[in-house]
């Protein structure tokens, strides 16, 4: 059985999904040149130069070496088929932003919202989503990609265990470079036919383990991905399991590290509201231009 955490009462607002915004919980995977905000990945021509190799877009990490049970981990590519979830009608006053779904009854505008009822992390690997079969302009299909923070834990005994179990993930000890990694990428590959990749070009560094705290409920993040869109959740990061909207079923191949501890490929809190409307919500029916609107916005931030 999952440990379970009180969950605050508060709607959740949706934001476009890019790399900037979504870069403290891991990796989105794109056509860079289809991007809004395009990054400068490190890129080289390949296969006799009609492709573009963009590099290391995202991390495939293995922490289970730190792992109490030292079983050792294999890499996995399975598949899950998500169904759409089942949205509630909630309700907002009229005017009144994103946060507030609850009213008194007085100028009540209806709004179609998720309820976040679980979150789970895989504290030793990274996990990637990536959607198969989905356009990028499918409107009737789009999926929630629901993340929080992980809440610091101070050495105190009494903190520790004054708060529901949460399974501790070790702290990873900075790796010292071989001469392999250090002159790996110092010339073209002798088996490819790729040029070395431009000097200033950017690499995905991988996100650190986020340690054994909880989730952060108070800084819960939503956000709305469409089918050119990939996603990797840095190890240890907590999220919801996928949130498919729309009316279509997605396939995502799934991409991660395993070895079937159950404890330490996957772990889970159970959220509690207090009563049937209570509970952390995302608001998943904003209008175009409220949406445009938003990513503007965090562009600038």
């Amino acid at each position: 059985m999952p440990s379970s955490i009180p969950s605050p009462a508060r709607s959740i607002p949706i934001e476009p999904l890019s790399s900037h915004t979504f870069s403290p919980f891991g990796q989105v995977i794109q056509n860079p040149s289809l991007s809004p905000h395009p990054t400068k990945n490190a890129q080289t021509t390949a296969n006799q130069g009609t492709a573009l190799k963009y590099i290391d877009v995202a991390n495939l990490i293995d922490y289970y070496p730190l792992a109490p049970s030292k079983k050792p981990a294999r890499a996995v590519i399975n598949m899950f088929v998500c169904s759409p979830r089942k949205l509630r009608v909630g309700k907002r006053r009229s005017g009144e932003g994103n946060d507030g779904i609850h009213g008194d009854g007085k100028k009540l505008k209806e709004k179609m919202v998720f309820d976040v009822k679980i979150l789970e992390r895989h504290p030793f690997t990274s996990q990637t989503f990536i959607p198969v079969g989905v356009g990028k302009d499918d409107k009737s299909t789009r999926y929630l990609v629901i993340v929080a923070p992980t809440l610091q834990i101070s050495k105190s005994r009494n903190e520790v265990t004054s708060r529901p179990k949460a399974y501790p993930t070790p702290e990873i000890l900075a790796k010292k470079k071989s001469l392999f990694d250090i002159f790996s990428h110092a010339r073209p590959s002798p088996y490819t036919n790729e040029k070395a990749p431009p000097q200033n070009a950017t690499r995905a560094t991988p996100n650190r383990p986020k340690g054994p705290g909880l989730p952060d409920l108070s800084n819960i993040r939503a956000f709305i991905a469409d089918g050119s869109q990939a996603v990797t959740y840095g190890a240890g990061t907590w999220h919801a399991p996928m949130v498919v909207l729309g009316e279509k079923d997605i396939a995502f191949v799934v991409v991660q590290y395993a070895n079937d501890v159950a404890l330490e490929d996957c772990q889970e809190v159970e959220l509690k509201g207090e009563g049937a409307e209570e509970g952390l919500a995302v608001v998943v029916d904003l209008e175009p231009h409220e949406l445009e609107k938003r990513g503007k916005l965090k562009a600038k931030l």
